[in-house]
């Protein structure tokens, strides 16, 4: 009989032990749901996905995994101490799943013990009618209308049907994913090897030589253009490159030779494979279809520089009035430096000049008209920078303050933007990103608020292509993202905080690579 007692006594022990996990949390059965999933419109394979969501006292929960938890706008945080912190609005990434054997339809989950953090408010799992649960040690959140609704703001649905919908309240158009391409090493920063267009990855490789690769199929490649030995270096370096895509084409650029004696080219590189020079010599150049305008910028500096052909027209012929050398900032030194500063709509040219004999003279921003050679100063102040955005400039002067012109109102004058310095800025549907002086730390801010968009983050590159905003931070700066992207209307719709290398916007698509 007490052997027996014995017997029993240890079977009801081990039964206990058997239902307490790592962390002393109750065990609980789990099973996989019925009914279709679906996420941001993408069916969910849950019979084959590593994690998969499960039904728990018939409801349904979601694995907060890295990339899960991203394509639904959550950022997971995870450490022993702290515990699971989880935050609103931050990277929305692409799905990516992984997959295992296929799953049973019955678990065992367990309730964590640890702690809990949803939007910096602490959650007392204890008293939770539906507790969190950890499962293949990820931690699942119940699809209840307080966690998917109120903190996460998702949209979700569910009928006999069509089963489980859930998406973000935010929908973005563009697509975001990350692709591994043996894409060279560099030493400067503001030069990408790495574009995209149409079907195509295009991007500078091993000893010089520029390949293009399907999107489809990144494996496989082809060349398309080998880029010279550098002229001026020891004559085992090729020349620096840059690729970006302008109107759907191909463009890459390089500097071949010495500072004043070399040669800057532009290389057009079609889909087919094959390549033309876009531009060749010291020079910026804009074509438009109906009229290409063309800047000179050698060395020494001599005004009546701007050039203009019109369609049908054979050679380029000057334009604009002929005392001014444009195309380039002058310091308050007196220094000299060419800038890409150049827009054509409609008849008129926007440039920055200065009247080449007057030494007084200040850098401005100038409108030529095409038909008449009419050239205006649209404002008094000096300009270092200016960008052009539905009608209005936007430009930043000599000392570093901010102004907009409106060239839809005959005899406007410039407004001054703001009272303090900034070290640069860009436009996007006519909001205002500045980064600080480098002194206050090259940070990033939208004009008109006061925090900064990413505390701590040095930005190293802005890249304004395609209707977003890419913004790269320096790998060192002790922020909390490394780079983030911005649409048209202001909506931070990706960031994250991996180290960025190369990335490219093109047709509603970002393709980056770390």
């Amino acid at each position: 009989m007490k052997n027996k007692v014995r017997i029993l006594f240890i079977v009801l022990i081990l039964s206990v032990l058997s239902s307490v996990n790592a962390f002393g949390a109750a065990s609980v059965n789990v099973t996989l749901p019925e009914f279709d999933v679906r996420i941001n419109g993408i069916e969910i394979d849950n019979k084959n996905k590593e994690y998969p969501l499960i039904v728990y006292k018939n409801i349904t929960y979601f694995p907060m995994t890295y990339h899960d938890s991203r394509f639904l706008g959550l950022e997971t945080k995870w450490d022993n101490i702290s515990g699971l912190k989880i935050n609103r609005n931050s990277e929305i990434g692409t799905y990516v799943d992984t997959y295992s054997t296929v799953n049973k339809e019955i678990y065992t989950a367990s309730i964590p013990s640890f702690k809990v953090e949803v939007n910096g408010k602490v959650i007392d799992n204890s008293k939770e009618q539906y507790p969190l649960l950890l499962f293949r040690n990820v931690t699942y959140f119940p699809l209840t209308w307080r966690f998917a609704v109120d903190e996460f703001e998702w949209n979700y649905n569910f009928s006999n049907s069509d089963g489980l919908e859930i998406s973000n309240t935010y929908t973005r158009k563009v697509k975001i994913k990350e692709v591994k391409l043996p894409v060279v090493e560099r030493d400067s920063f503001y030069d990408s090897a790495f574009t995209v267009s149409g079907d195509y990855f295009y991007y500078e490789g091993e000893k010089g030589v520029i390949y293009q690769s399907p999107i489809s199929n990144p494996s496989q490649r082809k060349a398309v253009y080998e880029l010279p030995l550098w002229t001026y270096g020891d004559g085992e370096a090729y020349v620096m490159a840059n690729l970006t895509t302008v109107d759907e084409k191909v463009r890459l650029s390089y500097h071949q030779g010495g500072a004043s004696m070399g040669t800057d080219y532009e290389i057009i590189i079609n889909e087919d494979g094959t390549n033309e020079i876009f531009d060749q010599g010291y020079s910026h150049k804009i074509d438009m279809g109906y009229a290409a305008v063309r800047v000179d910028q050698w060395a020494p500096p001599f005004p009546n520089n701007l050039a203009i052909k019109l369609s049908g027209e054979e050679e380029y012929r000057p334009i604009g009035d002929p005392k001014y050398y444009y195309g380039t900032f002058k310091s308050g030194s007196g220094v000299i430096s060419p800038n890409e500063y150049l827009v054509l709509t409609g008849d008129t040219i926007y440039i920055m000049a200065y009247e080449f004999e007057n030494k007084n003279s200040t850098s401005g921003i100038y409108k030529v008209n095409i038909n008449t050679g009419e050239t205006v100063r649209l404002c008094e102040e000096s300009a270092k920078k200016f960008i052009y955005n539905y009608d209005i400039i936007y430009f930043m002067d000599i000392d570093g303050y901010l102004y907009q012109y409106n060239t839809r109102v005959a005899g406007s004058v410039s407004e001054r933007l703001t009272d303090f310095k900034v070290s640069d800025f860009t436009v996007l549907n006519n909001i205002v990103y500045y980064t600080t002086e480098e002194s206050k730390g090259l940070e990033l801010f939208k004009l008109g608020e006061k925090d900064s968009v990413n505390p701590g983050g040095q930005v190293k590159r802005i890249i304004n292509n395609h209707g977003y905003l890419c913004f790269i931070f320096d790998k060192n700066s002790v922020s909390n993202y490394k780079m983030m992207v911005f649409d048209e209307d202001g909506n931070n719709v990706f960031k994250t905080d991996k180290n960025i290398k190369h990335v490219s916007i093109n047709e509603e698509r970002l393709f980056y690579i770390r």
